[in-house]
């Protein structure tokens, strides 16, 4: 979509860079000040399971009043994760140990201290309409998921007036509606996840069953998904009920340098995604077949 945003949608956009350059984790909201009844943008961090459906937000503001959103309440915008450009000087730099901008040692933080080398990278953004009532002073915003992560209390300021939701204008289609918003939220997906002994394989390949898609009777529609594909490559195939994928390194002849390199996604709306038991096969760079090395579905 070829959209012209206002100025809020801009700057929570920086949150991603900032949050990456902070260590993954957000430090503020876009803006830190805010009349009652404004949008704003917060950058959350490193999320696993923040999302609408499961987010209550508590707001005490500077005359000890509490406002409380319920999990799906439509005052919370939307709940998306903003990713680094993939040519970025921070993803080539932590690839190649460029230090460029110090972009290699900025990401040997995130890796190291935030994500526990978990190459997919994000910045969990909250687009969020504060309260048309609250006080003047300090709002401390609080985020609870009932999948057991928090995050806050995370302080705005709130300046005298009144305020207003954004409306998001696009150029387009004038003002942005919430379906428009929330279809860049992340869809529900299942995790793949290996480990094995200390020799990382050069290639894999898995079965999974799942049952009937759409293609095969059922609901939904099997799409897998690799996050980093500069780190590996991803083939898969699908008959509507076994999946197949194809795992190597994108660099031939090498392993992945850490287990958690080698995860990917599958998601479409289907259901009961397993492994097949004794698919997985692990192959060194001389194509010798490797023991040891296991696959879980989350």
């Amino acid at each position: 979509m070829k959209a012209k945003m206002n100025n809020m949608t801009y700057l929570a956009l920086l949150l991603l860079i900032l949050g990456i350059l902070s260590g993954c984790a957000g430090t503020e909201s876009f803006s830190p000040t805010a009349r009652a009844g404004d949008t704003v943008a917060f950058g959350a961090g490193w999320k696993q399971k923040f999302d609408r459906e499961t987010l209550t937000v508590t707001m005490t503001d500077a005359n000890s009043n509490t406002f409380t959103y319920l999990p799906s309440d439509p005052a919370v915008r939307a709940v998306i994760n903003l990713y680094p450009d993939p040519l970025s000087y921070l993803v080539v730099g932590t690839r190649t140990g460029l230090n460029d901008r110090s972009a290699a040692t900025y990401g040997s933080i995130i890796n190291g201290t935030f994500t526990g080398n978990d190459p997919d990278w994000w910045q969990t953004t909250i687009y969020l309409d504060l309260p048309s009532d609250l006080a003047a002073g300090r709002t401390d915003v609080r985020f609870v998921s009932s999948n057991g992560e928090t995050y806050g209390p995370y302080p705005v300021q709130i300046i005298p007036g009144q305020g207003s939701p954004s409306q998001f204008n696009a150029e387009i289609l004038g003002a942005m509606q919430p379906n428009q918003m929330q279809s860049m939220e992340r869809r529900p997906s299942y995790t793949v996840r290996f480990s094995g002994g200390s020799v990382f394989p050069a290639a894999m390949q898995i079965e999974l069953t799942h049952n009937p898609d759409s293609s095969a009777g059922g609901t939904g529609k099997t799409f897998v998904v690799n996050p980093r594909g500069e780190i590996k490559n991803l083939a898969w195939t699908d008959n509507g009920t076994n999946t197949r994928v194809l795992l190597s390194a994108a660099k031939p002849g090498t392993g992945l340098g850490n287990w958690k390199q080698y995860k990917f996604y599958v998601t479409g709306g289907i259901t009961g995604l397993q492994v097949v038991p004794s698919s997985v096969k692990a192959y060194d760079a001389n194509g010798n077949l490797m023991s040891g090395v296991t696959a879980t579905v989350q």
